[in-house]
């Protein structure tokens, strides 16, 4: 095998000054070996093609829009190639335009455009960029000869006869190849080639390809690369899966199966001049030139284990069904029935038949069913006739959905997995069929089934069963906070113990960002400031919860009231609660019955630990207590971050209203600080802690002593902060009388499960646990049975956003324990 390497480009990549930066960049990088780069325009739309349609339609805006495009191209000339090269190149592509419009004016006149005329376009186009190019590798230092596809290939009989011109092949090697050496190369312009008669003709669609691979075939080339303008050979169309990932590698097999199966990027023909060969394929995205893309060979690259290596669909198919016990043990009919179809044509995608004999299906593209169907009768006239054949009858509006895989042979169970997906997602199955190979297993479904029954079936072999599809709502300084933390922790957990958290929206009050398949965290920042729209809570509750995807959780955030009220119904729907929002687990005692009771039977979860103490381990402690069976006698506790920082950083020297406005600025107060000076925010807390020891307790139900003054309630938050010094005398008067007694003033909320609960502000001597809490330090004191003489005391920070995003972090990594995870 020779170490010539070919590439397949599309010309119109190169129109523009980072195309073309991009194509020198590949041949660059081959630079030490013999290099063909195959430079054609496959593309119906764009470029001159454009003008030859408005000259064909006599549209007047032919003449301006050819201006415009001679502007173009020369402008990149001047760009790309300064000096006399460059002027060169102009006076060239004045040149071909000139011929051009000669073309168009006669087009005009007959208002048709034959294959000549096409073939013609194409030509001039693909050799002025493969030209352009030239001059450009040139002044990279690397020589490039141009000769046109005409004069290598020929299309004798059909578009299956398609090569290279063996009768002059002795003297193309001499002449074209023999003496390139490296950091040479030989661009072939455009993907045409001579029929019988000598006329240039098109192979049809994927010519450029089709060349490179013909190419690399007559020249023993090690390796073909095709260049995608902007696709990779993914493991589903990415159009219906979001979620699709690059398949590093494929056998010929698996790909061939694939390309019969419609992915997008592989085709049939394109692939058995290599094959015959057993040369290398890549498959590669010109719009992101370092992926590696695809590598395509005899075995596989890079000895995958998997045994799917990718799914297909085959859209605007239908079933043909016949059946009858007349059938049964005859012999010859299937021969029958598949030469009186083969007589008229019709291709026949996937044939099923019951091992009773009684019934065959087999499956054709919709515009063929028809007559399939009146051949097929025609056939067994006589069996319809006598009743041995019951009927003859087309299913139409069907799709083929197929699973590929080189190592599905032998592996137990994938047949199982396939059909237990669409089980799942509630998808008919209409009929089966599967190859004696067993690399391909197939399954005709109705159309309207066949994204979702996609992605159930990627989402079933290529997602982690602990994959949780994540929205967040507010993203604030806890909301913003937490993504980040999940950014910097994803790879780390899904590497380590196949945890996927996929963050798929992200919205505030007014907007919100959704994709598909997942935000990048590292930019998501920048996205939801650019690429937002208005917020629609049900479109995004419906990508959250995806089908395809095996969890769901909404993290909520927002310190909204409206937004809890929508908890049962999405528990309902299957979606797990995450929160540090107070305002569900304080909500009516009914409501809060309610959303308990969904989670626990539905098993969806609602977790809160972050609703009180922030990420300390309150809640979850005394739901341990409780359910090993202890009895709660006392809970007693400062529950407010804020409140404990106002409180511990107050002395006296410093106006009690700076140190809020302080706090605020810090991030240590609710969005409104009155939420914490009113007492409502511990209130909120007890409420929470009382609930989960049994109490029938509401919000109301608590007294409280606010330290926000009446005619502060109604104000806005900047007014209330302005005007907050009017408290500052009663505060310094309070502080005083504290000191006085060896006290320290502690805010704090009491749970006496014999009594009731109560919010106040207290003083403690300083020798007691919470006179000495510091900074926003929360502490919680359980007095129970077992902690009935000493308490149980859980102190930290019980404010600030990495606190409370880490206590959230939590939250999650414990839901995707619950589901299965192994940490």
């Amino acid at each position: 095998m020779s170490v010539w390497k070919i590439h397949a480009v599309q010309s119109l990549q190169l129109l523009n000054q980072s195309g073309m930066e991009t194509f020198l960049k590949i041949v660059q990088s081959g630079r030490d070996t013999s290099q063909v780069c195959v430079l054609s325009s496959d593309r119906e739309e764009g470029g001159l093609k454009e003008l030859v349609r408005q000259a064909v339609a006599r549209d007047e805006r032919v003449w301006s829009r050819m201006e415009v495009l001679i502007q173009e191209y020369q402008g990149l000339v001047e760009k790309l190639l300064p000096g006399s090269a460059g002027k060169e190149m102009v006076r060239e592509l004045k040149s071909r335009f000139s011929q051009l419009e000669d073309v168009l004016r006669a087009l005009w006149l007959v208002r048709d455009a034959g294959s000549s005329a096409w073939a013609f376009v194409d030509e001039l186009q693909n050799r002025w960029i493969a030209d352009l190019a030239s001059g450009c590798l040139a002044e990279s230092g690397i020589s490039a000869e141009v000769i046109n596809s005409t004069d290598l290939m020929v299309l004798r009989q059909g578009v299956s006869d398609y090569g290279i011109d063996m009768d002059a092949s002795e003297e193309l090697a001499r002449q074209r190849f023999g003496d390139i050496k490296p950091r040479s190369a030989v661009l072939v312009s455009g993907g045409y080639a001579c029929d019988a008669s000598g006329q240039p003709r098109s192979p049809g669609q994927h010519a450029g390809e089709r060349a490179a691979t013909a190419l690399a075939s007559f020249l023993d080339a090690s390796s073909v690369t095709i260049w995608h303008p902007d696709s990779f050979v993914m493991t589903a169309d990415p159009r219906e899966v979001p979620s699709a990932q690059v398949i590093s590698s494929l056998t010929y097999a698996e790909a061939t199966e694939l390309a019969y199966f419609g992915a997008r990027v592989l085709h049939p023909q394109v692939m058995v001049p290599a094959i015959a060969k057993s040369i290398t394929l890549h498959y590669r995205n010109f719009s992101e030139p370092d992926a590696p893309g695809t590598c395509v060979s005899r075995e596989d690259c890079v000895h995958q284990d998997l045994p799917v290596k990718g799914f297909s669909v085959i859209h605007n198919t239908a079933l043909i069904n016949i059946e009858g016990a007349g059938m049964i043990g005859v012999p010859g009919i299937s021969s029958r029935l598949f030469s009186s179809l083969r007589e008229r044509g019709i291709s026949i995608i996937l044939i099923s038949q019951a091992s009773s004999e009684h019934s065959i299906s087999f499956a054709v593209f919709d515009n063929q069913a028809e007559t399939a169907v009146l051949t097929a009768r025609a056939a067994f006239a006589e069996e319809l006739a006598q009743g041995r054949i019951n009927s003859i009858e087309a299913e139409y509006n069907c799709s083929i959905l197929a699973a590929v895989g080189e190592n599905m042979p032998g592996v137990p169970g994938i047949a199982a997995s396939f059909f237990g997906a669409l089980g799942k997602a509630k998808i008919n199955v209409i009929t089966i069929a599967q190859g004696s190979s067993e690399r391909n297993i197939s399954a005709v479904i109705q159309s309207k089934d066949s994204k979702r029954a996609l992605r159930a079936l990627h989402a079933g072999f290529f997602l982690s069963n602990q994959t949780i599809s994540i929205g967040l709502i507010g993203p604030g300084l806890i909301g913003r906070t937490l993504l980040n933390q999940i950014w910097r922790e994803t790879e780390r957990l899904k590497k380590d113990f196949g945890v996927d958290l996929r963050v798929r929206g992200v919205a505030n009050s007014s907007t919100m960002l959704i994709d598909d398949a997942g935000i990048d965290l590292e930019n998501w920042s920048s996205r939801f400031a650019d690429e937002t729209e208005a917020v629609d809570l049900e479109r995004f509750i419906k990508v959250v919860a995806a089908d395809y995807f095996p969890h769901w959780v909404v993290i909520d955030c927002s310190t909204s009231d409206e937004l809890p009220k929508h908890y049962v119904e999405w528990i309902e729907r299957g979606i797990h609660i995450i929160t540090p929002n107070k305002k569900a687990g304080t909500s009516k005692k009914s409501y809060y019955d309610s959303l308990m009771k969904a989670g626990r039977s539905l098993g969806r979860h609602f977790l809160y630990e972050t609703t009180v103490g922030a990420g300390l381990p309150i809640i979850g402690t005394l739901k341990d207590l409780i359910q090993t069976g202890d009895t709660i006698k006392k809970i007693e506790g400062v529950f407010s971050g804020t409140l404990a920082y106002l409180f511990w950083k107050y002395d006296g020297t410093v106006p009690f209203s700076e140190l809020v406005r302080d706090a605020k600025a810090l991030g240590y107060t609710e969005p409104d600080p009155r939420d914490d000076l009113s007492g409502m925010d511990i209130v909120r807390k007890t409420v929470i802690l009382a609930r989960e020891i049994g109490m029938d307790v509401d919000v109301e139900d608590v007294p409280v002593k606010s330290l926000v003054p009446k005619e502060l309630e109604n104000v806005g938050v900047d007014e209330f902060l302005d005007r907050l010094s009017m408290i500052d005398d009663d505060m310094l008067e309070l502080y005083r009388s504290a000191q006085a007694e060896g006290k320290m003033l502690k805010y704090v909320g009491v749970i006496d499960p014999q009594g009731s609960c109560r919010v106040e502000l207290r003083g403690y001597p300083k020798d007691h646990s919470f006179a000495r809490i510091t900074g926003t330090d929360n502490i919680v004191a359980f007095t129970t049975n077992r902690y009935q003489d000493q308490p149980l005391v859980i102190q930290g920070p019980g404010a600030g956003p990495e606190v409370t995003a880490g206590g959230v972090f939590a939250d999650l990594l414990r839901l995707a324990a619950y589901l299965g995870a192994r940490f």
